[in-house]
């Protein structure tokens, strides 16, 4: 049964809470808010917090950039189910992102409009200029992609951002990996373990969002 539209009277039928709809693809019950601003990247806007009367300062916001395209030498078919998955880890954990007018990052934004339906969601404005797309980003995923994707790539290495590749989408992100796996300075950020976890996805979008969302928390427990 995958039909959004089945799933979404069952879910409402059985009224299952909005984390576990977000497991099925589907919009949760309740409003969320995604705000699209046309000076920058698409986000989810924080949570509003009064930091003097909660006694501790409101935890920074995640932010990705998203890069990557449907290059010749790239797999279609890894590409799609990591744009399902990371669509899902977005809305789950209300990651910031950025991405180019085209390419991997619009896809994942045109899905979580598409299947999650979130309301307040009029237009996407992908950031045109390589840097400007990973300039506000801590961390940068990248899916397949070509001479574009690895001009992003070496920004983000210049200004201290964190890069996470696919491999097994191809492209660019397979090449950088071996570069990667050839010199630790470009992934000195990340465990071993983790980073030849990234090459031995059995299911490249399952298994490489909880990689993702594992190297987000660990290195964001590490720096504080």
């Amino acid at each position: 049964m995958s039909d959004i539209e089945v799933l979404t009277r069952i879910a409402d039928g059985l009224q299952i809470p909005d984390q576990a709809r977000l497991q099925l693809g589907l919009a949760p019950a309740g409003p969320v808010d995604i705000k699209v601003d046309l000076a920058g990247p698409w986000h989810f806007p924080e949570e509003q917090v009064d930091a003097s009367a909660a006694g501790t300062a409101q935890p920074e916001q995640v932010h990705l950039a998203i890069c990557g395209s449907r290059a010749p030498d790239t797999d279609a078919s890894v590409i799609d189910a990591a744009v399902r998955c990371l669509a899902r880890l977005v809305m789950s954990r209300q990651y910031k992102v950025s991405h180019g007018p085209v390419g991997v990052g619009i896809e994942v934004m045109t899905y979580i409009a598409d299947q999650y339906r979130p309301p307040d969601v009029a237009l996407a404005l992908g950031l045109f200029g390589h840097r400007n797309v990973i300039h506000d980003a801590k961390y940068v995923i990248v899916l397949g992609g070509s001479a574009g994707t690895r001009t992003e790539i070496d920004l983000a290495l210049s200004m201290g951002k964190r890069v996470i590749p696919l491999p097994c989408s191809g492209g660019t992100a397979r090449r950088f990996y071996h570069q990667a796996a050839r010199d630790k300075r470009l992934r000195q950020w990340m465990a071993d373990d983790h980073f030849a976890a990234l090459n031995a996805c059995d299911d490249p979008g399952e298994d490489f969002i909880r990689i993702v969302e594992h190297l987000i928390t660990t290195d964001l427990g590490a720096s504080e």
